[in-house]
């Protein structure tokens, strides 16, 4: 191809096409650019073609520019450019940088397409996005008063008819046998309605109060293990108390955290296998840790403490919302601490590590406070 029509080529390709030389002023645009800019080559030379572009590109668009200039090394950017009629139509510039015949830096060159259409849609899908998300909270911001309130009231008021019915009925009869499940029951659903209120305040930020006091950690592991083994009797629960178990923290919060740890071993360890608890510190922290037999999937792990996925990580779904973990976490941050999970050679262990004394402030009120004790 001769050097003309190489010329002849560039001046009418559709492509938008300008050049720059060592100083990185443009020397140069083809036709189709100065079509579409309804400009002279003359108002374009030098940094005239910068007097198009749109006053919220312009800073970041030449400053992309010359920092790729500087470095030679080839760039992509987007930027709004003005069209002929006054309309900015958003385009896509690529600039490569080029040599002469002895391989001497010799400039830019580079390439523009208008993307309007498509940029336009996608800002109409992420307007719609966001549009989605706000009703999607709004959403959630209604289903938890529903929780909070409208279904926390009729439970209470099961709660006290079934107590009713318990107190005034044989111990054996057919009507206490009733109340009973009808207690279970309740209990359940008020574990769920208080894990939705805790997974509200931590995505609204405002995070799970607590409010410390002396308290013996001994004790509590041991009263946990206790009401575990009443309902989980094929499993034998160990507890290891390396250390003292004395501190400052939220009895009732701490309580649900350990509870939701060794339910979650005892409902997700191999069936049958031991579930070991283990207490570990010294004088400024505590550790409390939960073992179980059974490894979780790699693919799992790092997302193990998200809300709705724990409790899942078996291929099986047990009772509540798949929050246990979640929250676990959100109160042994509450408390300044943290909570990990490691699984190695067929087993796995959360570790829970506290400060003794939490110094923390509790968050602020939102609302319904929405603890359980």
């Amino acid at each position: 191809m001769t050097s003309r029509e190489y010329r002849l080529l560039v001046e009418h390709s559709p492509v938008m096409i300008w050049r720059a030389g060592l100083d990185a002023k443009c020397d140069y645009f083809n036709e189709t650019w100065l079509a579409f800019t309804g400009r002279t080559m003359a108002q374009e030379m030098g940094d005239g073609w910068a007097e198009g572009v749109h006053p919220e590109d312009f800073e970041r668009c030449v400053k992309h520019y010359l920092d790729h200039f500087r470095r030679r090394e080839a760039f992509e950017m987007e930027y709004r450019l003005r069209r002929g009629d006054g309309v900015f139509r958003w385009i896509f510039d690529r600039g490569v940088p080029y040599t002469d015949d002895g391989g001497a830096f010799a400039g830019f060159i580079g390439s523009c397409i208008d993307i309007d259409e498509r940029r336009t849609a996608e800002d109409a899908q992420q307007e719609h996005t966001r549009e989605q998300l706000a009703l999607a909270r709004d959403f959630e911001k209604w289903i938890l008063a529903i929780v909070s309130h409208d279904i926390r009231d009729p439970l209470n008021a099961i709660q006290l008819a079934a107590h009713v019915l318990a107190r005034t009925s044989e111990p054996a009869s057919p009507a206490r046998k009733q109340a009973d499940v009808v207690t279970r029951a309740v209990g359940r659903i008020q574990h769920i309605v208080g894990d939705l209120l805790d997974l509200s305040r931590e995505r609204e930020g405002a995070g799970i109060a607590v409010d410390p006091k002396p308290i013996d950690l001994r004790a509590m592991c041991q009263h946990i293990i206790e009401e575990v083994r009443s309902i989980a009797t094929d499993r034998q629960i160990t507890f290891d108390c390396e250390a003292d178990g004395n501190g400052a923290w939220d009895e009732h919060r701490l309580l649900q955290a350990i509870s939701n740890l060794t339910s979650n071993a005892v409902q997700h360890g191999t069936p049958g296998s031991p579930v070991r608890l283990r207490l570990t510190g010294d004088a400024q922290r505590v550790a409390v840790e939960v073992h179980n037999e059974g490894a979780i999937p790699g693919e799992v792990l790092p997302r193990i403490f998200e809300p709705f996925r724990s409790g899942r990580h078996h291929g099986r779904r047990g009772e509540g919302l798949g929050l246990g973990l979640f929250i676990a976490k959100a109160i042994a941050v509450a408390h300044g601490g943290g909570l990990e999970a490691a699984t190695a050679e067929g087993r796995t262990t959360f570790r829970m590590v506290l400060p003794r004394i939490t110094a923390v402030a509790p968050p602020p009120a939102t609302g319904d406070p929405g603890r359980r004790a």
